[in-house]
């Protein structure tokens, strides 16, 4: 019904579109930016006018300095589906269209077309997935964009167990048919094949190494300990450069590394890997590009992600600046979190990270999903961190280990942000709100009042 849908808006849009004005809004994370630029390359491929802006949520405030006329055309992408209410002004000037995957608000409207995963009770895909069906319903020719649609869903985190499911795993295999992207098993590394073996370890937070993760001196301590070079000839070893014996060495060690710490799935370090097979080199590992999209967008240069999706490199000594800088500022924030336990509360059904003025807006939510899978927390129970926006609000973002299907993380976020004036959406396992910085304290009574009424204490 979902792909019936599509069909039918595409069809609709064709036949207007070239009338209009588009201007597209979407979110700055990976799956934002690989879906806008699916969005942006099939307007240029319709000699359609249209401007492009990023954002780190779709606020009401953005949405009612909008500047919008009957002429325009708006796309909403990855976000959109849970700020319905305030676009009801839009709605009665021109069309919108939502390219979304989050929580929805019901909402029906003659110029609303709302394609949405959720709508339909299908099965969860990143915005990028939905944004590529549309294009190459619009126009099969933009089926040259599946990598991107492939780009979003892994950095959206939609594989459960090392696997794509529902429409991204088809998505998958068709990118494989058209020979887009290749999938190999192995160690899921940050860089294996593009980074220094000392530098694709201190850099990989998914999956964690305790002691590891974020730290080059213990890194190169660790590869020393095991009797592997990180040089060979005064060359940089990547781990394509080791033979299989210190390969399997490495693993056995990581995994000895993630035991000591009681991770429930020590032996996810390895899975699956996706390779494009049409990109330069060092742009070749799915995952290593999905942190560079995340890197561009967080640290406020999005142009440079949009760039590259595009397959334009001229800017690339720019984006290797803004990745150094962001790993670098995972890797203190990471610090942070290990050496100042006053920052962390822990009640009997969640973990609250009150990181105001520590850790930057545009980076809590990678930073508690990190301590979430880095198991410095109890993972039975729901993260929250905090941190100041840029506006005088406090930024909330929620996770939960998606091993724990009872507790619906947007659900628990949204009651309580509307009980204190905010706003808030996301999925089960992954929310986010902004709410006033004077609510902080009732937010936080609500959330465990809230958790403990509808799911019982997690201590019981």
């Amino acid at each position: 019904m979902l792909l019936e849908e599509i069909e039918k808006t595409a069809k609709i849009f064709r036949s207007i579109v070239k009338e209009k004005k588009v201007k597209i809004l979407s979110q700055f994370d990976a799956d934002g930016i690989s879906s806008a630029s699916i969005i942006v390359k099939m307007l240029i491929r319709l000699d359609v006018n249209f401007e492009l802006r990023i954002y780190k949520q779709l606020t009401k405030g953005i949405i009612e300095n909008l500047n919008i006329h009957e002429n325009d055309f708006l796309i909403l992408v990855d976000f959109g589906s849970g700020q319905l209410d305030s676009l009801k002004k839009i709605l009665e000037k021109t069309h919108v269209l939502i390219l979304d995957h989050h929580g929805f608000k019901q909402f029906s409207h003659i110029n609303l077309f709302h394609l949405n995963p959720l709508l339909f009770n299908e099965d969860e895909a990143s915005s990028s997935i939905i944004s590529y069906i549309f294009a190459k319903a619009v126009d099969i020719n933009n089926a040259d964009l599946i990598d991107l649609a492939i780009t979003g869903a892994i950095g959206d985190e939609q594989e459960e167990r090392g696997e794509l499911k529902g429409l991204a795993k088809k998505i998958l295999e068709e990118a494989e048919v058209l020979s887009k992207i290749t999938v190999t098993k192995g160690l899921r590394l940050y860089g294996r094949n593009s980074r220094p073996i000392h530098k694709a370890l201190e850099y990989s937070f998914d999956p964690f190494i305790p002691g590891i993760s974020g730290s080059e001196s213990n890194t190169i301590q660790f590869l020393s300990e095991l009797g592997i070079s990180v040089k060979t000839n005064e060359e940089w070893k990547k781990l394509s450069d080791l033979t299989l014996e210190e390969q399997q060495k490495l693993a056995s060690a990581i995994i000895v590394e993630r035991l000591k710490t009681n991770h429930s799935y020590a032996e996810d370090i390895f899975g699956k890997n996706y390779t494009f097979l049409d990109k330069p080199e060092e742009f070749q590992d799915v995952r290593e590009f999905t942190t560079l999209l995340n890197a561009c967008g967080r640290l406020g240069r999005p142009d440079l992600g949009v760039k590259l999706c595009l397959n334009n490199f001229d800017s690339i000594n720019e984006v290797w600046l803004v990745l150094d800088e962001y790993k670098k500022n995972i890797s203190d924030c990471m610090s942070l979190l290990r050496e100042n336990k006053n920052i962390v509360t822990t009640t009997s059904t969640s973990t609250f990270l009150s990181s105001e003025g520590k850790i930057p807006e545009s980076l809590i939510g990678t930073i508690t999903s990190i301590a979430l899978n880095s198991n410095l927390f109890d993972q039975s129970k729901p993260v929250f961190g905090f941190a100041e926006t840029d506006d005088g609000r406090i930024k909330i973002s929620a996770r939960i280990s998606k091993n724990i299907k009872e507790i619906n993380l947007r659900d628990i976020i949204l009651y309580a942000a509307e009980k204190v004036g905010g706003e808030a959406g996301g999925h089960r396992h992954a929310a986010g709100a902004f709410i006033p910085k004077d609510k902080k304290h009732e937010f936080v009574r609500i959330i465990d009042s809230k958790l403990c009424e509808t799911y019982g204490n997690k201590e019981d």
